[in-house]
């Protein structure tokens, strides 16, 4: 169903591709393509699109939605890629999220194609957690198809996801597409119904290792595995692999208060490399305590009671406003270091926070004796 769909890209573009790809097609079934569930960030993409365990980036709102309920923070994310360089098969998204006091609001946009074939989809979330354990929610999706000369159809669907934080290393995740079966056109073709599960490992502060088992209702059972290393709090080196198709990913991403910048790149043993880009906006103000919506709702961390300096996690502690995910990975990396901190004025000696950034912090954290 995806190489056909991608074989109709180039039907009036460019017939001599078109014969081409015919060809390579046989070879690769997994081009974008079909609406699929695909990993929408570089960090995603270099991570062998293993996340469904971690998901706590807005990109998480197309691999596991409920993830997006760990974060803090109003934030935005920009993706872009050409798998192998063919300008027809251009790929990008946009995502971004709103924590409230009632739940973490999210959407999602995505394209692919050209001017000849199109897929473009619309996606609204919505998610929640239970004392910052159990997180959940659902994605209504709407998605569009428009092909040169045939015309257009849509079609919705519902995803549902799941995050267990079953201990603060261990995560669990769960995520599936299509709960409701959609079809698209007048001959009633069956969209992709996905299913993924998956575990994130932090043996390290600095240090994340996840593990996906990926199934699509038209395709055999994929692995796909993922390593993360940070160096110096500033770049992010990544790895992972999948298996359906063999590819081999790498990448890395500059971490900075405000935005991070991720770069990888994907091969595949026959049709070659693909380049991924993205940028991820954090946007971290006094707004975020003060500013009312229309709505009523109020944009703040999701923060029930004060946190334990000595046990809470990096995404436990970047819900405080004024700490990233920066901060928060030299908070623990120094409590590592002295074994725990045994009142709040220690927090001092960690680089980036001042007494004014202690004040400012204080509301929200605490020491349990």
């Amino acid at each position: 169903m995806r190489v056909k769909k991608i074989f109709l890209i180039f039907l009036k573009s460019n017939k001599f591709l078109l014969f081409i790809l015919n060809t390579l097609g046989l070879l690769y079934a997994n081009v974008y393509a079909s609406f699929e569930l695909k990993g929408s960030s570089a960090r995603i993409q270099a991570m062998g699109q293993a996340y469904v365990g971690l998901a706590n980036t807005p990109d998480a709102i197309f691999i596991n939605c409920s993830g997006l309920a760990q974060l803090g923070h109003t934030t935005f994310s920009f993706y872009y890629t050409q798998p192998f360089g063919m300008k027809e098969l251009t790929y990008g998204s946009f995502a971004a999220i709103v924590p409230t006091h009632v739940a973490t609001f999210a959407t999602g946009i995505t394209s692919f194609g050209n001017e000849f074939y199109r897929e473009q989809s619309l996606m609204l979330a919505v998610n929640r957690s239970m004392k910052q354990k159990l997180y959940y929610g659902f994605n209504l999706h709407y998605m569009k198809l428009q092909i040169d000369g045939y015309g257009s159809d849509f079609s919705f669907e519902v995803d549902i996801g799941f995050l267990v934080k079953m201990t603060p290393k261990l995560n669990w995740g769960f995520f599936i597409t299509n709960l409701n079966r959609a079809t698209l056109g007048r001959s009633h073709d069956s969209l992709p119904q996905t299913l993924c599960t998956g575990l994130s490992i932090s043996p390290a502060n600095d240090l994340i290792l996840n593990m996906d088992i990926y199934k699509d209702s038209m395709y055999p059972l994929e692995l796909r595995c993922g390593i993360e290393y940070l160096l110096f709090h500033r770049v992010a080196f990544r790895s992972g692999f999948s298996t359906e198709p063999s590819q081999f990913c790498a990448g890395f991403g500059l971490l900075f208060s405000h935005f991070e910048a991720g770069y990888a790149v994907t091969t595949h043993q026959s049709l070659g490399l693909t380049h991924h880009f993205s940028l991820q906006v954090k946007f971290k103000s006094k707004q975020e305590n003060a500013i009312h919506h229309k709505s009523g709702f109020k944009i703040e961390p999701v923060i029930i009671t004060k946190l334990d300096i000595n046990t809470a996690g990096i995404e436990q502690l970047q819900k405080i406003p004024g700490i990233g995910s920066i901060l928060a990975r030299r908070i623990i990396a120094y409590r590592t270091q002295i074994g725990k901190f045994n009142s709040l004025n220690e927090l001092c000696h960690v680089k980036g926070i001042s007494k004014a950034k202690l004040q400012s912090i204080e509301p929200y954290v605490t020491i349990v004796k």
